[in-house]
Formats: structure tokens, sequence, C-alpha cells
């Protein structure tokens, strides 16, 4: 028994749940499993103590317990996770009741010692016997099922689902093929041309990466940087991405093209190493490129405003020469009253605003405000995603500094890039 809440520990408590399987499936009656943890229970202990906390985790247990007229057992697995079992009838609303009562437990005010707190709760739930009729099977899923709440910001309950599973095994399978991948030379770089609008010369270039993994075949860099966020990666793979950028800005020489702007995305991660500015320093030297050649494009971060790390990088980066653009603004936590923290020359108007400001809607709005107010705050913009003719005139009414999109150019690979779009496409004849 676990000596703080006088409940099943971890090793009883899947003891327990092979009982109850077998006691329903003799009955012929449905069960649903349930994990049940205490969100950022962390900070209880970090600011109240880890007496407080123990208390506070009785207190979760009992109202657990109370529930014995539904449940089977409860039981804690781990230092704020519970484990609770429920028979249920032929009902899929039970189901869902009893997962939400199981919730409510948690996060009804507790009183402690006159301290009254509000809890929230991630839950993971699996049902019996459609998502597993084992003891193992169902505690499995009902983790996953967890994860994927977790996943999610918390504060919810999930139930298993097949496509979960199939979404966490792919998980797996990247973050094992992300560590080998530099070094197989499985990643590679596509570059899609960006265009001035006051005389439709091309500007420069987007380097966007690109991994073909050698099972799953070609996977998004949305989907597979944020697991190299997530797991450290990130730093190395994005060193690579600069040298590799800078060699081929500095190969176009040959074509006559000296005056290009190269861009690059870079993570809020990457802002955190202490040598990430002289590595690009140290790069751009290496290839004799001109640091005003070279643009690194960032997305507001809550890093990027707590770090004293990623400020001092930026701002010396920018009194180097490097440009820096404010990606996929817009979104996320992008405003104009943060533009004063960033040392940012331009701003890069997000896709999904483009995609339907020339339909009637409040994104055209938008995207003529964006332009408007930047161009007072002395900042330059690009439009990314141009991929109609009436989308490019309105952007060109509206004075937008720069466009990128597939109406002027798909992201291509160096051995097959056109070089002829140098000259001005239909479409950026000022």
């Amino acid at each position: 028994m676990d000596a703080l809440t006088g409940l099943p520990c971890r090793k009883e408590a899947f003891a327990q749940l092979e009982v109850a399987v077998n006691v329903v499936r003799a009955a012929g009656k449905r069960m649903v499993v349930a994990m049940v943890d205490v969100d950022r229970f962390y900070r209880v202990n970090e600011t109240k103590g880890t007496e407080f906390g123990n208390l506070l985790l009785c207190k979760i247990s009992e109202r657990l317990s109370a529930a014995r007229r539904v449940a089977t057992s409860v039981s804690r697995v781990g230092g704020n996770r519970f484990l609770v079992a429920m028979p249920l009838e032929n009902d899929d609303c039970h189901s869902i009741q009893a997962v939400e009562a199981l919730k409510n437990a948690v996060e009804r005010p507790i009183d402690i010692e006159g301290t009254e707190l509000y809890l929230t709760s991630s839950i993971g739930a699996t049902l019996f016997p459609q998502d597993g009729r084992t003891s193992e099977q169902l505690i499995c899923r009902a983790e996953s099922a967890l994860y994927q709440s977790k996943e999610r910001g918390g504060n919810q309950a999930r139930f298993y689902n097949t496509e979960d599973t199939i979404q966490l095994n792919r998980r797996i399978v990247i973050e094992a093929g992300l560590r080998p991948a530099l070094s197989l030379r499985q990643f590679r770089l596509s570059y899609q041309p960006v265009y001035q609008m006051t005389d439709g010369k091309l500007r420069g270039f987007e380097a966007l990466i690109r991994w073909e993994h050698p099972e799953l075949g070609e996977i998004s860099p949305t989907e597979f940087i944020p697991i190299a966020e997530h797991n450290g990666l990130v730093v190395p793979i994005g060193e690579w991405v600069i040298r590799e950028s800078c060699r081929m800005l500095a190969s176009m020489s040959k074509y006559g093209l000296c005056n290009l702007i190269m861009s690059i995305n870079v993570s809020a991660q990457q802002l955190q190493s202490s040598t990430f500015s002289q590595t690009v320093l140290h790069a751009l030297k290496e290839h004799g490129i001109a640091p005003s050649s070279f643009e690194l494009e960032i997305k507001e971060d809550k890093m990027i405003y707590n770090s004293n790390t990623a400020a001092a990088s930026l701002s010396w980066l920018r009194a180097a020469g490097v440009r820096v653009v404010l990606d996929d603004f817009g979104t996320g936590f992008s405003s104009f009253v943060n533009l004063k923290h960033l040392p940012v020359q331009c701003l890069k108007i997000d896709k999904s605003f483009i995609k339907k400001m020339d339909l009637p809607s409040a994104e055209g709005i938008i995207v003529e405000g964006i332009i408007t107010l930047a161009h007072k705050l002395g900042l330059e913009v690009i439009a990314e995603g141009v991929e109609y003719k009436e989308q490019y005139e309105l952007l060109s009414e509206w004075g937008c500094d720069y466009v990128q999109g597939f109406l002027l150019g798909k992201p291509k690979e160096p051995d097959v890039l056109d070089l002829t779009m140098i000259r001005r496409s239909e479409y950026t004849t000022s």
C-alpha cells in the first residue's frame, strides 16, 4: 500500500486491475480505466512545500476513493497520478459522465489549513473491451490518452483512439531517426525566391529544410522541428542550415548574383545558445558573405522575451549588420506592442491572412492595416503564400515591399533552380 495515501501502490494497482477485468468480462459488462494526473503539481511543492503538497494529495485520494460506489479500484501509481477503474452500463454517455466526475473530484476547491486551492487535471481514459482486453493493454492505452491530453496543454479529459497510437508511434520513429539524420546527410535545403514589388527584381531566397526519412519518406519541418526542439537536436540541425545556406549564397556569385539576401528560419532554442551569434558570423566570414545579405526569420516566443541570452544574440547580430525578420506576423504572440523589444527590420505576414485577403473578409483589412502600421514604424513587409494574381495586385496597391509564394516560384532544390527567375515575372512588373 502507498504509505502516504493508504491507496494501493503501482504494483498492487496492476494486480487489482487484472481482477477487475476478469470480473467485468464474466459479467459481460464494460469498464472505463482512467489515468488522472494533477496538472503542474510541482508548483504546489515549490510554493507551499512538500508537506503541504502531501496533504493535498491525501485530500485528492480521499475524493477519488469516495467514488467507490462507482469505482472498482482507485490507486496511486505515481507522484501525482492516480489509476481509477469503473464498471459501466451499456451507455456511451455513462463513460463520459464517469470521467467528468473524476475531473470534478480533483478540481472542486480544496481547503487546506485555511488556504483554498483550485487545481486542474489531465485525464487519459480507455474502455474495456473495445480498446483492450487485458490490464496491460488498458493501462498502456490510458497512458497514451493521457500523453495526448498533456500534449494539448492539459486540463482536459481525452479518451484513447487508435489514431493517437499511430501518431505516437510515428513520433517515436521520427525522434529516433533525427539523431543520425545529420551524419547520414538526409537533410537538404530547398530555396524559394522572394521578389521586390517596386521593380520586380529578385530580392533573394528563403532556405527551407527538407528531410527524406528512409522509412516514412518526406517529413514536413512543421512536424520534425518541434520534435528536434524537444530533444535538443534543433541546435546542431540549425548550425547545418546556417553553413549550407551560406555556402549556397556564396556559390551564386558565379552567376553574377551578388546582392541577394538569404533568409533562414531560426528556432527560439537556437537563440538560447551562447555561441549562436558567433556561429552565424563565423559562417558568413568563412564564405565571404556580407552580414547584410543574411537574414534570420524568428517567431515570437515567450522564451525570447524571458532570455537575456536570446536578446543579446539578436542585438549582437543586428549590430553586426545581419537582418532580423519577425515571421508569421499576426499569429501567436505577435503584436505591434512587442516590436519595440525585438531588433527587427521586417515583418513577414502569415500566409493564413494572405490566403483570403482577396475575398470579402476581414483578412484584407488586416493585411492592409499591418502594411500601413509597419511602414509608419519604419519596418519593411514581406507577404508569404501569394498564390493568385488578385492577391499580388492588392499587395502592390497597398505598398507591400516584398512577396513570395507559388504564384512567383515554388521552393526548389539547388540543382534545379531556374536562375532565369532573376528576370521579371509577368506578375512582378512594376
